[in-house]
Formats: structure tokens, sequence, C-alpha cells
């Protein structure tokens, strides 16, 4: 796949659809594996929503980012990092999202979840 036309038409179509069922009641059907994260652009000051692939593992919920050269979204969250909103499994979290790229890996975001009481 060259250039970003590909993830451009995934956007538009999957990820639309994606996030309807993950905030449905029919979550479970995509909920083990795919979370819905909120997160706020650093130059823009727009929140955005995309589904990611997720791990959980106690109080952190981690998200692979495959080709990150290609995708720009997790850059927001480097150095410092900043806050997002998550739905996983039906349930809305919040948390504070760093995300590192060692050379030649993927990039990965780290979200230390502060509250685990909500739930749809």
């Amino acid at each position: 796949m060259q250039g970003r036309g590909p993830f451009r038409a995934l956007n538009r179509t999957v990820n639309p659809a994606l996030g309807l069922l993950l905030r449905s009641p029919l979550h479970r059907l995509a909920g083990g594996r795919f979370a819905l994260i909120t997160y706020t652009g650093r130059q823009s000051g727009r929140q955005y929503t995309i589904p990611v692939l997720y791990r959980e593992n106690g109080d952190e919920v981690t998200i692979g980012v495959g080709w990150p050269e290609r995708k720009v979204w997790w850059r927001n969250l480097t150095g410092e990092g900043g806050p997002v909103r998550l739905v996983v499994r039906g349930r809305d979290l919040s948390g504070h999202a760093v995300a590192t790229k060692d050379p030649g890996r993927d990039a990965l975001v780290r979200v230390k979840v502060d509250s685990r009481a909500s739930s749809r």
C-alpha cells in the first residue's frame, strides 16, 4: 500500500461503523479487542475519537500503533502526553496517555486509567 489513500478510505468508512458498534449494547461483538480513544489535537484543540486495538493490564491500557510513520494521531500524546477518554468493553474510562516510539519498532500509547467506576 502506497500513500495515505487506503488509510483515508478506511478512516471514512470502517472507523465510524466500528465506533457506533463499540458505543452500542452490541459492543461485546468487538469490545474484547477494540476500544475507542478520544484525544485532543495539540495544534487544533479539536477532540478526535478513533477505534484502536488494545490490551489491559490492571490500571493500564496499552495501544500498539502499527505503521506509525503513516499515522499521526499518536504524536499528539508524545512527550508529557495528555488526557484521554476511552470506551473499553462498554465502560467509559479516563486517564493520562503517553506515546513512545523506539527506532524500528511500532509506537506504543500507554494509558494510566484514572477511574473504572463508570459503565454503560
